[in-house]
């Protein structure tokens, strides 16, 4: 990887005051809602299981890439069931970014709370921890003239705890979340003075009008916020076809221009793909992104018309 590119990245990801790394969105966030918020685990009466890797700047030399596997569940506590009470769900993620020398391994297992609040709203609160492990690697470094600066073969990782916090409201239309990131701020004495993990805040809505013809038009918003960077949302709107079949436009903020299409098949296995046209500067290279989902619900059987209500697909 040349200098160059890395210079790059780090002014992109990084604060002048240490790390302030932006985390991952993806372009499909609507079906992806439980990587977020753990208040969305066990939201199901089932088990839902979410995979995807997303390819960022596709041309850039060391781009960051994530790859993602999360599931959860409703948590059954002994065999009676309450139709009105408190019910709970548990979930699960592991997740991995790369860019240039730099990678983060993250795992996570989730739990949460669901409290009704009327004939037709539920809210719902919840509490996700885990550990994360940073990795610098030297040896992806690639200078164009022999620099002693940049040793070849040097590797340095750290391994602290992590935890985000989530509250989820909705109905069978509506969806509303918020989340907090990086709950514990950690420190980073070791990089330098002022590295810090900053806290990102994450907000989600949606709603679901029905159209004619089995349709549906749902627009829906993201919003990312932490305080060394500016505030970053994406607006989407989406046509669905019977939770079958969906496609849609969106905007993130000036950076790019989105679309999407997902399948489902069976009622029970989904594959999606978007495309990110970028509009920023980066643009005069061509470089897109790309990001590529997969999705098993083991809630409804083939020949049902739909696996749920909720305008989330979740």
């Amino acid at each position: 990887m040349r200098i160059g590119s890395i210079i790059i990245l780090c002014s992109l990801l990084f604060s002048f005051n240490g790390i302030a790394q932006q985390l991952e969105h993806y372009t499909q966030y609507q079906h992806n809602q439980f990587a977020f918020n753990p208040a969305v685990a066990g939201t199901k009466n089932c088990l839902d299981i979410r995979t995807g890797y997303r390819f960022q700047w596709a041309g850039i030399d060391g781009a960051p890439q994530t790859g993602f596997i999360n599931a959860h569940a409703p948590l059954r506590l002994g065999k009676k069931r309450n139709t009105f009470g408190p019910k709970h769900g548990i979930g699960g993620q592991i997740k991995r970014d790369v860019f240039g020398p730099f990678s983060f391994l993250s795992l996570h297992a989730a739990y949460a709370l669901h409290l009704p609040v009327s004939r037709k709203w539920t809210a719902s609160l919840g509490l996700s921890f885990g550990f994360k492990q940073s990795v610098y690697d030297a040896a992806n470094i690639t200078t164009e003239i022999a620099d002693p600066a940049f040793p070849g073969t040097s590797q340095s990782f750290i391994v602290f705890p992590d935890a985000k916090l989530g509250a989820w409201v909705t109905n069978k239309k509506t969806y509303v979340g918020l989340s907090l990131h990086n709950l514990f701020g950690n420190t980073f004495s070791k990089i330098g003075p002022g590295a810090k993990a900053q806290r990102h805040v994450y907000i989600t809505a949606g709603h679901s009008f029905p159209l004619e013809k089995n349709w549906s038009f749902i627009p829906s918003l993201f919003l990312l916020w932490t305080k060394s960077t500016p505030i970053d949302f994406h607006l989407s709107a989406l046509l669905d076809l019977n939770n079958k079949f969906s496609f849609g436009l969106g905007m993130r903020r000036t950076d790019a221009v989105t679309a999407q299409v997902r399948v489902k098949f069976f009622n029970w296995i989904s594959l999606g793909y978007s495309f990110d046209f970028i509009i920023s500067k980066l643009n005069g290279n061509m470089w897109q992104s790309h990001e590529i989902t997969g999705g098993f619900n083991s809630c409804s059987n083939y020949g049902n018309s739909s696996t749920t209500d909720c305008p989330s697909f979740e």
